[in-house]
């Protein structure tokens, strides 16, 4: 689990950085732009080898956990998904992953793995197109 939360369920704790800055100092560092949990990544361990992302954070009771400012909305097949406040945004380069691979797409994930177009601002509450 990734997340810029120190707290027990996350594995991988990721903070901001200030574009350009030259600066160590952690105070100039205002809002993050990361979500506290932001992602579950799920890498199966016997072949096929599958790994997925999933976006948003499990707490300690192993339950999804969004912020109150997270899209979310119910699926024709019942089960509620959402996107996390900030977006946990993926590309993957075309040409694979090489010296001479190009930037590809940027994608969103949503909590149930599924694939959207970005957003119109990274927090709106209107999710991208199902990809």
């Amino acid at each position: 689990q990734v997340g810029r939360s120190t707290e027990s369920p996350i594995d991988f704790v990721v903070t901001d950085t200030i574009s350009g800055s030259q600066n160590n100092d952690e105070s100039q560092i205002t809002q993050s732009t990361i979500s506290r949990f932001a992602c579950r990544i799920v890498c199966d361990r016997s072949p096929p080898y599958t790994a997925r992302i999933f976006a948003a954070g499990f707490d300690s009771s192993k339950n999804i956990f969004l912020g109150e400012k997270a899209a979310k909305w119910k699926n024709p097949d019942g089960h509620m998904d959402g996107l996390t406040t900030n977006g946990v945004l993926v590309m993957h380069p075309k040409g694979g992953f090489t010296e001479e691979s190009k930037p590809g797409v940027w994608r969103e994930i949503s909590v149930c793995g599924d694939v959207y177009t970005l957003r119109e601002t990274r927090s709106a509450q209107q999710r991208g197109k199902l990809v």
